[in-house]
């Protein structure tokens, strides 16, 4: 018999919970999913992630080479390979923007286990957006004070000074049409040689500057679905070929297919979310 977990989620509930169906909420720098959990290979992205176990505890791995670790929560710094799995039937899991100074603070490090009593604070905040079936400003508010009570303790890092050269690189980048742009445009438009602003770019954005563009544009794919978009259409919309083009490369950074997530989830929108 399943034993009661994460603030009273005892077995009939468990039962009830894994055909009901996820909720999916995106903001600009943030997205926070609450549903059945989904099968995931080995996979990186740019965002920091926080994963919350509802009902059972997990197992997560660096590797396909590296042995299982148990644990009810975690949180996966950005561009770290990760796995976790076998599914189990509900989770809270939630990317933040790595930019971002709460990002700063969280996900500094490498892969790591939440310790448990912290999980068990978190849980119920969480929770609540699905057994109250939340709208878009009511979950946020719940994810902000998630997130408070994550960062509790730990110490405030500060901004780190970033070449102005950079800054306008990345916003260069992030203004690009259909978020394509070669590097030499860009270089050129901050008065440095390719190879020099590759290798100033790099330990900022933590990931080459094509493989950011790619982030961004699966970021767009994510905010047209967010609007109702189907995945072909959102797959089109964004630059991607077609919507199996969208699935792998969905797969290859989030670990699952957007498809395998629609099948699940729904997204909770109270209002269209705006483009950077």
């Amino acid at each position: 018999m399943a034993r009661a977990f994460a603030g009273g989620a005892g077995p009939e509930l468990l039962c009830h919970r894994r055909v009901m169906a996820g909720r999916v909420y995106f903001w600009d720098d943030r997205v926070l999913y609450v549903g059945p959990d989904l099968p995931s290979v080995v996979h990186a992205h740019h965002a920091v992630q926080v994963v919350v176990s509802l009902s059972l505890p997990f197992r997560v791995r660096s590797s396909a080479r590296e042995r299982w670790r148990t644990c009810e929560g975690v949180i996966v710094p950005s561009d770290c390979p990760h796995q976790t799995g076998p599914p189990i039937p509900l989770l809270a899991t939630f990317w933040l923007d790595p930019e971002s100074d709460t990002a700063r603070s969280i996900g500094a490090g490498s892969v790591r286990p939440i310790p448990r009593a912290r999980v068990h604070a978190l849980a119920p905040r969480l929770r609540a957006c699905l057994d109250e079936e939340l709208g878009h400003a009511e979950a946020l508010q719940r994810l902000a004070e998630a997130i408070r009570i994550l960062c509790a303790g730990s110490p405030v890092r500060p901004t780190p000074a970033v070449d102005p050269r950079v800054e306008r690189a990345c916003e260069l980048l992030r203004a690009a049409p259909g978020r394509r742009i070669p590097l030499a445009e860009v270089a050129a438009g901050v008065g440095l040689s390719p190879s020099r602003l590759g290798h100033l770019l790099r330990p900022h954005l933590g990931l080459p500057p094509r493989r950011y563009l790619l982030w961004l544009r699966l970021r767009d794919a994510l905010r047209e679905m967010a609007q109702g978009a189907s995945i072909t259409a959102a797959a089109h919309a964004v630059g991607f070929a077609d919507a199996p083009h969208l699935d792998r490369t969905f797969r290859r950074m989030l670990g699952f297919t957007p498809s395998a997530a629609l099948g699940v989830s729904r997204f909770v929108q109270d209002h269209a979310a705006p483009r950077r």
